[in-house]
């Protein structure tokens, strides 16, 4: 999957998951088996072959990651930086 790809799948599901849990002001503490879900759901073959539990992992990691790391990047770049490099092989 292009790295373009995850970055336009990870510009939505932030906004989406927003609005599934605008009631709580979008906190939700196990987001990233939300994020999967709604990822995997939307992406195209082989790529959906992914494990939902792998991707949620993942995400976590790269949520880490960007925290870490100070960058000033944009989340959804960052995230599908970091997973691309991860599952795309």
């Amino acid at each position: 999957m292009t790295l373009d790809t995850w970055t336009d799948l990870l510009s939505q599901v932030g906004p989406a998951h927003h609005q599934a849990f605008a009631i709580v002001d979008g906190e939700d503490p196990d987001w990233p088996t939300w994020y999967a879900v709604w990822l995997l759901e939307r992406l195209p073959e082989p790529a959906s072959e992914i494990e939902e539990s792998e991707l949620a992992r993942l995400l976590e990691d790269a949520a880490q990651a960007h925290k870490a790391s100070g960058s000033t990047e944009e989340w959804p770049d960052f995230y599908a930086r970091f997973l691309s490099e991860r599952l795309d092989r």
